[in-house]
């Protein structure tokens, strides 16, 4: 266990960690860093419109730093409210036709899965791709799925219901090659676990869970390629090179990713977005090492249990996911206990992160003992 990490990252927070906290896939901690940060957007805001000065350079270091996360340039780099948000645009974006297809793995977030029966209802075909009888998504079966029909193709990097890891690299290839765009969702992975854009077309995650932010500010990563075959559903004022052009009047988007964009962002989350991805960039391969280590040890301790572990043998990021019938009492019993877990829909869900401890682990596996899994 890599707990000296754990303790720096402990010493870096707002707030010390309420007891033993695994639920870092729902709710990330914030940083120390988050009450300057804000404070920044609210002194500039307290100067009314003076203070858009400030707002701009918030936006940009915070494009800046999300970018430098993914390693590609600022302006292939939108911000949007959140990772729904920023799905919803994508496929709004793609001029869809009867008989096209898009192609939707079981294990998505519900509003994946949301959208796709919207799209069935106007003769779009889904592909739902299923698990295996223990939970484990065969990427060979999403690939296979994909034919010249399809549209679209979206993966979770991490799965928010399993913890599955995806190595996406051979999907969006066999995706291009059959002329379909893949949408990445990552908010399950960035800041959790090593990941590259590689040639995705678009990725986003959210900055509240891994990357420890605050709710309302979503990267939206596109690929600089994907531009010339999808059209933004909408056109806002921060979408288009000039607001009031000369006349006659057109409206110009942005050549970039930027058209994506809608009307001014939440820059309170944007800044302390900042501000953690500033004060966690040397702790960055330290954290991924942690959080494979922490979750293989809950992953194996909850096998020695007993427990119905989703996706036992596949690769994983910082989640582990069991199912049992008695989810919600073991929720209510940890949580009495002062540990904190994710419970719904038949699974316990167990997420640490840089601020887990080995104590964090051993606690919530005696807990978990104690209770009882069958």
């Amino acid at each position: 266990m890599t707990d000296d990490l754990a303790r720096r990252v402990r010493s870096l927070l707002r707030h010390p960690v309420p007891g033993a906290y695994l639920n870092s896939a729902a709710e990330g901690l914030p940083l120390d860093s988050a009450g300057a940060a804000y404070e920044r957007y609210l002194d500039a805001k307290s100067r009314g419109s003076s203070g858009r000065a400030v707002f701009d350079e918030i936006e940009d270091d915070a494009r800046l730093a999300f970018a430098g996360l993914l390693a590609v340039p600022p302006a292939d780099i939108a911000f949007v409210a959140s990772t729904s948000r920023g799905f919803d645009a994508v496929v709004k974006s793609i001029e869809w036709m009867p008989g096209d297809s898009i192609v939707v793995p079981l294990t998505e977030f519900p509003t994946a899965l949301f959208a796709a029966r919207l799209l069935e209802t106007r003769g779009i075909v889904v592909r739902s791709v299923g698990l295996s009888a223990d939970g484990t998504l065969d990427e060979d079966a999403v690939i296979a799925a994909i034919d010249d029909t399809t549209r679209l193709v979206v993966a979770s990097v991490v799965s928010f219901r399993t913890g599955q890891r995806l190595h996406t690299h051979a999907l969006v290839a066999r995706a291009h090659e059959l002329g379909a765009l893949v949408f990445l969702d990552a908010v399950q992975a960035l800041g959790s676990v090593a990941f590259e854009v590689g040639d995705a077309d678009f990725v986003c995650a959210a900055s509240f869970k891994w990357l420890l932010g605050l709710h309302g500010a979503a990267g939206l990563y596109v690929n600089p390629r994907t531009l010339s075959n999808t059209r933004p559903p909408y056109v806002g004022y921060r979408s288009v090179v000039d607001l009031f052009p000369p006349p006659p009047a057109s409206e110009e988007p942005y050549p970039d990713a930027r058209r994506y964009e809608e009307g001014l962002p939440d820059y309170g989350a944007l800044a302390v977005l900042h501000a953690s991805l500033q004060q966690l960039a040397g702790l960055r391969d330290e954290i991924v090492h942690h959080n494979r280590e922490v979750t293989a040890r809950l992953r194996d301790g909850l096998l020695e249990l007993g427990a119905a572990v989703l996706a036992p043998d596949a690769p994983r990021g910082s989640i582990v996911a069991f199912e049992t019938p008695k989810h919600a009492e073991i929720a209510r019993t940890l949580s009495d206990a002062g540990t904190t877990v994710w419970a719904r829909d038949g699974r316990v869900r167990l997420s640490p992160h840089a601020y887990t401890t080995e104590d964090d682990v051993a606690t919530a596996l005696r807990q978990l003992e104690q209770i009882g899994l069958a």
